[in-house]
């Protein structure tokens, strides 16, 4: 249908032809935008003209007796001199006080160095070459009950007593938790009963110890030098 309504609108010298579609002539008061758009072949009369693919592009184009026209925004009010001094001195104060918190966070810098360049030597020596080289340290923790797990991330700061900060770290650890299972019993033999059921048996559900393994990701950690049993080198 919409081949059948189309015309050539182009001659052979390059000029408008004399029948047209109106539904596809771009001067025509019955232009259909939808009908060029799906015909293949159509283009504009000036096809590097700039494209309005959005509303405020368009309004530029707008009569000025429409309310929405360009022409009809209020102009903009100049800003005055104590606006600007006052978004100066606010400038000014943001980059006093950045420039201070990068000091400070510096200063912090200096004495976690100090604090690992007093362990340069003896058992702690690792801990400071992995820290002054950035590289990463797997940690062996443990609990009440034994090993817990192992933790691998870089050192961020030490002391003396093997207390440490790690950031970016990868732990596997174990957890001792409790799990249901249904057991057979004799009938009567619970906790605070009476005489004996004689040899029937029941099925009852109880509490048994469960060792999970689980991993996480931790952003930064602290690990108490108590909870330490080994520290090694580690290879990401």
């Amino acid at each position: 249908m919409e081949g059948e309504r189309r015309r050539e609108g182009i001659d052979g010298s390059g000029g408008r032809a004399a029948e047209v579609d109106p539904a596809l002539d771009f001067f025509s008061e019955l232009f259909d935008p939808l009908c060029a758009l799906y015909t293949v072949g159509l283009q504009p009369p000036a096809p590097r003209v700039q494209p309005l693919d959005n509303l405020n592009k368009c309004r530029r184009i707008i009569p000025e007796v429409v309310p929405e026209s360009l022409a009809n925004v209020a102009p903009r009010v100049p800003r005055s001199q104590e606006s600007i001094a006052a978004q100066q001195r606010a400038k000014a104060h943001k980059s006093v006080r950045l420039a201070a918190a990068a000091e400070k966070e510096r200063g912090k810098e200096k004495i976690l160095d100090k604090i690992a360049a007093s362990c340069g030597e003896g058992p702690l020596a690792l801990l400071q070459r992995c820290y002054a080289q950035r590289r990463p340290v797997q940690v062996y923790t443990r609990h009440r009950r034994g090993l817990r797990g192992t933790a691998t991330g870089f050192l961020k700061a030490f002391d003396k007593f093997c207390n440490l900060v790690l950031q970016d770290v990868e732990e596997s650890y174990s957890v001792l938790t409790e799990a249901p299972r249904t057991v057979w019993v004799k009938a009567g033999a619970g906790r605070g009963s009476g005489a004996a059921g004689g040899g029937a048996r029941v099925q009852e559900e109880r509490l048994f110890p469960k060792l999970e393994h689980r991993k996480r990701h931790l952003n930064q950690v602290f690990v108490r030098g108590d909870n330490v049993v080994l520290v090694t080198a580690a290879e990401r």
